[in-house]
């Protein structure tokens, strides 16, 4: 007999995606899967079938408003407990109250899913896509951009920030609490991970850490079928040359994007590359013009795209991350905030590009060195078609839906 399962995950289009990765899987195994996610990711969600309830909260709109800094501590801090958990704790009630789930599965910050099903007494999971977001020696916490450092520092770290992270959660996670009808917690930012935490990442190019805690479980990347069709305009550029460059940053929005494509552009003018630029949630379609030799476009399916494409320009992002590794091209990461610096580090690390341009510290003259860089050195591109031939075939979504039918059970 299926089970209801309610999915709630809240973030970007990275939090989202592997989570109806999962919901396509669940459903093939007989399971009754709704979602409750933010509102830009509705339509999405809806056109596979699935019940969704919207969450409160736009993304999309969210990061591109004027007013909001992701680089802030001070924005972070007053976004997440005066906006996000309050909308979260009414939202992921209502949806909860509504499906009646067995179980509930959270990802990205969703700070609500484990009161909530405390509330009705079922179990909770939480989805994480990198190791670093898990208290180890092997990796600082995700707000921490050095990578470098001692495995004692980044214990030392992840031991100092707890306390600081639960000063700020408890307030507002008490009070969604109350609401509820739940006794307050000490540390919450412990009791939001629920009763276990699954870290979805392939073990090459992000090892499961040997001192993870006792309720992280490994699986490898959650993979989604976006399907292999391109536009008729993506197609006829790929065909008119050689493999060209690709850029994305993805749901990224930062102040130097346009200093970006600059150097994109610089980079295969020099090199007599050409260009394709996904505009993304920050329309970097719309600073450029197609022409012979660049293609401006809103979005292309990775699976498609990037086997296609001679290197991957991007934000560092999970999911992009293991897309261009899956495909077997060199990489450079351009990275904005949290794990993406993890991931620039192993993208390194493992040999897959140069080191990475931080995001807001890109000048065009930068951007385009590294490009250049990654493009001229053809170790990068062997070392990526070797990976490729361990990675490509992985998924860790038929090991996750079984694990979480094991919590039920």
């Amino acid at each position: 007999m299926g089970l209801q399962i309610l999915l709630a995950p809240h973030g970007t289009r990275g939090d989202v995606q592997p989570m109806l990765a999962l919901a396509l899987h669940l459903r093939s195994r007989g399971h009754e899967v709704a979602f409750v996610a933010p509102i830009n990711a509705v339509p999405w969600i809806s056109a596979y079938g699935f019940a969704c309830e919207p969450d409160g909260v736009d993304v999309e709109l969210m990061l591109r408003s004027a007013h909001a800094d992701i680089h802030s501590l001070r924005w972070q801090t007053r976004y997440l407990t005066k906006v996000l958990a309050p909308t979260l704790f009414a939202s992921v009630a209502r949806a909860a109250a509504a499906s009646a789930p067995a179980l509930i599965v959270g990802a990205g910050l969703q700070m609500a899913g484990a009161a909530v099903a405390e509330q009705r007494g079922v179990p909770y999971v939480s989805v994480v896509y990198c190791p670093c977001a898990v208290p180890t020696r092997s990796a600082p916490p995700p707000p921490v951009r050095r990578q470098t450092l001692p495995p004692w520092m980044n214990g030392l770290l992840w031991r100092c920030g707890r306390p600081l992270a639960d000063a700020m959660l408890r307030r507002p996670i008490n009070a969604g609490r109350e609401r509820l009808g739940v006794a307050p917690v000490r540390r919450p930012s412990a009791h939001v991970a629920g009763r276990a935490v699954i870290v979805a990442a392939d073990p090459d190019l992000a090892p499961f850490p040997t001192d993870a805690p006792a309720q992280a479980l490994s699986t490898d990347a959650w993979v989604f079928d976006e399907g292999s069709a391109l536009e008729a305009s993506v197609e006829t550029f790929l065909r008119a040359g050689p493999p060209p460059v690709y850029l994305g940053l993805g749901s990224m929005v930062g102040k130097n994007a346009s200093a970006i494509v600059e150097g994109a552009l610089a980079a295969t003018r020099t090199m007599g590359l050409r260009l394709i630029v996904a505009g993304g949630w920050a329309r970097l379609d719309l600073s450029i013009a197609s022409s012979e030799t660049v293609l401006a476009i809103r979005s292309a399916p990775h699976r498609a795209l990037l086997p296609r494409v001679a290197a991957v320009a991007h934000h560092g992002g999970a999911g992009t991350t293991t897309a261009a590794a899956r495909a077997g091209v060199p990489q450079l990461i351009l990275p904005h905030i949290l794990d993406q610096f993890y991931w620039a580090h192993r993208v390194q690390t493992v040999g897959l590009g140069p080191t990475a341009v931080p995001a807001d510290v890109a000048t065009a003259p930068r951007v385009s060195r590294a490009l250049q860089a990654l493009i001229e050195n053809a170790a990068y591109a062997d070392r990526a078609r070797w990976l490729a031939t361990r990675v490509s075939g992985r998924n860790g979504v038929p090991a996750a839906a079984a694990r979480l039918e094991q919590f039920v059970g």
